[in-house]
């Protein structure tokens, strides 16, 4: 009897490339959104990296001393999750393709803005605008990848968005690196606004998903309930809604201190290379978009991985970032005390991919357990719960710097990342019942049957409101 010819296993870098083919990272899902979404999130980057690379110039162009730059950006950033929250809850009830394009434009307007700034008043004002423009991102992105594509590609999914960062990351630092030091750091800011037009006009050809229809398939709904959106919460109930979920209370304690890695390390970073190893923009522009290679290896190489246990075990999701936010914070404080220039790179290329996949992690994982009528003020109210950090760590670290230098303020990271790895790990036993809570509740909501999963912190009987 003939025996069926053997099929060769993949290994090495082609199994590696397969993981990453468009059909295996949205599961045979239209690519179209999630292209789009992920060139408005990498023109966005253009901003955001030109100013923590020339940080120190505009700090010395503006007569600031280190705590004074750091506060500036504490206080912008504080104030754009001020507008972010408000902004979710908006999300969670009107058309989230339309506010991602309208605030994809305004950042386009305030960054050309920076560059003309002629006073410190002025350049916040640009700032929270630009800001307030790329508040729009986490609110509708997430959301709306989280609608468009199931959640067995969900991890997938935010790698390849988050991507987009490290693509801005690359090309951001680089070129206004070399634009301000031929033409003045106030050049990258006005000529950055370009790009985003191109992605806007693509936007217009996105379609609005109906939310949480991938979580009621899951639990066992039919396409007719499946294609049925849930009535949306009101504002004054959504936080007591996000409440209700043990995983995002423990999230909402461990990311005062997370969001220092999230926020600082890229303004941190540009501090170091100049007052330590006295590196000018473009150098450290070069470093910076040298380094972000590095980044897109780690999350390319990791997070297939982190997708098959995921799939599984997604608390394995929570444990991860954990472990993942307190290696960062000690590789920080390693690059600040390392001996020479060529090794801070070293440690900073470890850093870069490390870093770079907290963030697909954490999406993935809140875009589970956030119920789906109020997911877009889930991802928006993690980064309003980092506002306490921001406000005491990033001064703090510049006032120690003024006194004891950079180097010494560094050591803040390591108790800082202790303490988020220590919450976020003990919220891991949550995940799985708060899932499946979820799922139930949703499909509950839209046909009218009792949910059937329970979770402590809410009561699983309480009958869905009517619908209208």
């Amino acid at each position: 009897m003939p025996q069926a010819p053997h099929r060769r296993r993949r290994h090495g870098l082609r199994r590696l490339l397969d993981e990453w083919r468009v059909s295996a990272v949205t599961l045979g899902a239209p690519a179209f959104p999630l292209v789009v979404l992920f060139g408005l999130n990498a023109v966005d980057e253009l901003d955001r990296t030109a100013f923590a690379v020339l940080l120190p110039e505009i700090r010395d162009h503006f007569g600031l001393s280190d705590a004074g730059a750091l506060a500036l950006v504490a206080a912008s950033t504080i104030a754009v999750l001020f507008v972010e929250v408000p902004l979710s809850f908006y999300c969670d009830r009107r058309n989230r393709v339309r506010i991602a394009t309208t605030g994809a434009a305004l950042w386009a307007v305030f960054s050309v803005g920076t560059g003309l700034a002629l006073s410190v008043v002025i350049l916040i004002v640009m700032r929270i605008g630009a800001g307030g423009g790329r508040a729009v991102v986490t609110p509708t992105h997430s959301s709306l990848l989280s609608d468009y594509y199931e959640p067995a590609a969900r991890v997938k999914v935010f790698s390849a968005h988050r991507q987009a960062n490290s693509v801005g990351q690359i090309i951001g630092p680089l070129s206004a690196g070399v634009l301000a030091y031929y033409l003045g750091w106030r050049a990258p800011f006005i000529l950055f606004g370009l790009p985003t037009i191109v992605f806007v006009l693509l936007s217009l050809r996105l379609r609005e998903p109906v939310r949480g229809s991938h979580e009621r398939r899951a639990a066992g709904a039919d396409e007719s309930a499946a294609g049925v959106e849930e009535q949306h919460e009101r504002v004054w109930a959504t936080m007591h809604v996000l409440a209700r979920v043990r995983t995002v209370r423990r999230i909402w304690m461990a990311v005062p201190f997370l969001g220092i890695a999230l926020f600082g390390i890229p303004n941190l970073l540009s501090l170091v290379y100049e007052d330590v190893y006295g590196l000018n923009a473009a150098h450290r522009g070069f470093i910076a978009a040298g380094i972000e290679p590095l980044q897109i290896a780690g999350v390319f190489l990791a997070m297939p991985v982190v997708a098959r246990i995921a799939v599984q075990r997604p608390a394995f999701l929570l444990r991860f970032v954990a472990v993942v936010g307190v290696v960062d914070g000690a590789l920080l404080v390693l690059l600040a005390y390392a001996p020479n220039v060529a090794v801070a790179i070293g440690v900073h290329a470890l850093l870069a991919a490390s870093i770079g996949t907290l963030a697909p992690a954490f999406y993935a994982l809140v875009s589970l357990v956030a119920p789906p009528r109020v997911r877009s003020a889930a991802f928006s109210t993690m980064s309003v719960f980092a506002i306490p950090g921001i406000a005491l760590f990033l001064p703090l670290i510049g006032a120690i710097s003024d006194v004891l230098g950079i180097q010494a303020s560094m050591i803040v990271m390591v108790p800082v990342s202790a303490a988020a790895g220590f919450i976020l790990a003990s919220a891991s036993r949550f995940v799985d019942e708060d899932i499946g809570r979820v799922r139930n509740e949703s499909l509950a909501r839209v046909t009218g049957t009792a949910a059937t999963t329970s979770s402590a912190g809410g009561d699983p009987s309480e009958p869905p409101p009517k619908r209208h």
